[in-house]
């Protein structure tokens, strides 16, 4: 008993410390920030955004990893540029091309703050033009300003948002998603109309792809396969308006979910082990979502993720041909 006490009792204060540490560690950085202004001459007030580094005097407490704080004021050279942006924006950052982190982590949460308290958004996405044009759909070509990343903006005010991952965390996500897709659809007149069966087996892409398609299957069972990735956003979605069953590898695709809805019946397919991110993090609730796990699987030459494994890429093997009629019956 003694030794348990004991031990419980070095826990707590191995916790309190803990706590005391991460309290004192913000109270630093908010007086070192204090002590910057004091020290530097004729500070440059506001926000100073330079590619991913956002240079400011003012303490800031959320975490965004795509956003890389520099507790400095900017002083530009003689040859920079500064673009002066007087309003109050939003910061959606994130210089990756993944459809699924831009949604989840970036996209989304700064979605939920906007509705409730509209300002203009101030993108930086590599000069996507897939997510430019679903970013325009979704806040107004007049609402949303976009990034050159080569070029410097001084912002007066910026509203930061944390980056998230499960969007089930947000109240109402799946009114907020359908709301999404319903402005998405008004804004290019998509109306829905869902008689096709499709699969998106990834084929031109180097990971994660569907090998040895059966095409003579597909074509006796009216099963088409939209190359997604080579559309632009509006040829995007008026295609998945327009389906009925879908089948996709797991990946960054989980992004189509979303211009689905509830009738729709959904085959994820997911090389080596059940990684599926809709299940995960919500959008499996937007859809009739079933997960199929394939050890038919062959190694990717370009894996990018911890366990190579899971960008292995699958064979088109007879339990994927009788889930797919299984979708479709």
């Amino acid at each position: 008993m003694n030794h348990h006490s004991n031990f419980k009792s070095k826990m707590h204060a191995k916790k309190n410390w803990r706590n005391r540490y991460h309290r004192y560690a913000n109270q630093l950085q908010f007086l070192m920030c204090k002590l910057r202004q004091k020290l530097v001459r004729n500070p440059r007030s506001g926000y100073t955004l330079v590619d991913d580094r956002l240079y400011t005097l003012n303490p800031i407490r959320l975490k965004n990893s795509r956003i890389h704080l520099q507790y400095q004021a900017f002083v530009p050279s003689n040859d920079q540029e500064v673009h002066e942006l007087n309003e109050s924006f939003y910061l959606l950052l994130l210089h990756e091309d993944n459809l699924a982190h831009f949604f989840h982590d970036i996209f989304f949460p700064v979605y939920v703050r906007w509705r409730q308290n509209p300002h203009k958004v101030f993108a930086s996405i590599n000069e996507n033009r897939f997510l430019k044009d679903f970013l325009i759909a979704v806040f107004g070509v007049n609402n949303v300003v976009f990034a050159k990343r080569s070029d410097i903006y001084h912002f007066q005010n910026l509203l930061l948002t944390p980056e998230s991952r499960n969007i089930r965390s947000f109240d109402g996500y799946k009114q907020i998603c359908k709301e999404i897709k319903a402005i998405c659809f008004k804004h290019y007149g998509i109306q829905e109309n869902r008689t096709r069966h499709l699969l998106y087996g990834r084929t031109e892409l180097t990971r994660k792809k569907l090998l040895n398609i059966d095409v003579n299957f597909l074509n006796t069972h009216l099963i088409e396969q939209p190359i997604l990735s080579k559309l632009s956003f509006e040829e995007t979605i008026r295609t998945l308006a327009q389906a009925k069953t879908f089948a996709y590898i797991v990946g960054a695709g989980v992004f189509y979910l979303l211009f689905l809805d509830e009738n729709v019946r959904v085959l994820e397919i997911n090389p080596y082990q059940n990684n599926s991110w809709a299940q995960m993090f919500g959008l499996a609730d937007l859809c009739q979502l079933q997960v199929h796990v394939s050890k038919n699987i062959h190694p990717s030459s370009n894996p990018a993720q911890g366990d190579p494994q899971l960008d292995s890429h699958v064979y088109f093997d007879e339990a994927i041909k009788e889930k797919l009629l299984m979708l479709a019956s």
